[in-house]
């Protein structure tokens, strides 16, 4: 707790940084982690938005992301050639990420934040092939190898 609010890891970030991930996994199980999501496509250049434009853009979001009887799809992005999944241990870390990627693309997202427990993550397994940890943060932790292993044994009957 104190190492997070005075910029540190918290304790999943460390454990996701072993070598042996298996506590990682346990940890993640229990963990409240906090996930992206785009609630439609929007490829919209700021340099040419109106006003209007973009307050109609802004109200349409908010309706869609304040739906809840259909689930959710996750932000995914391309890095690397692989379709990425970036997920974080605090709603801070994401929006640093969200800052960061939106001033990159420049273009308008109107990103929602998540809050689900880490043992939901196979829900949306399939929606990437690459998972990080804090993605775009100096506490940025691949766990690709960690999930798939997870998520292998889940599947299995």
């Amino acid at each position: 707790m104190l190492s997070a609010l005075f910029g540190g890891r918290d304790r999943l970030t460390k454990l996701a940084q072993y070598p042996d991930q298996s506590g990682f996994i346990r940890e993640l199980a229990t963990s409240d982690v906090h996930v992206l999501t785009v609630p439609f496509d929007t490829d919209v250049d700021p340099e040419t938005m109106t006003a209007d434009e973009l307050a109609a853009i802004v109200e349409a979001s908010a309706t869609e992301l304040a739906r809840d009887d259909k689930g959710f799809s996750p932000f995914t992005y391309t890095a690397d050639g692989a379709k990425t999944l970036p997920f974080f241990t605090s709603q801070k870390l994401a929006q640093k990420f969200v800052q960061s990627y939106v001033n990159r693309v420049r273009k308008i997202i109107p990103f929602g934040v998540l809050e689900i427990r880490g043992d939901a993550l196979p829900s949306v397994m399939d929606a990437a092939d690459r998972w990080l940890l804090n993605a775009g943060t100096k506490h940025e932790t691949d766990v690709t190898t960690a999930l798939q292993t997870l998520f292998q044994v889940l599947r299995e009957p």
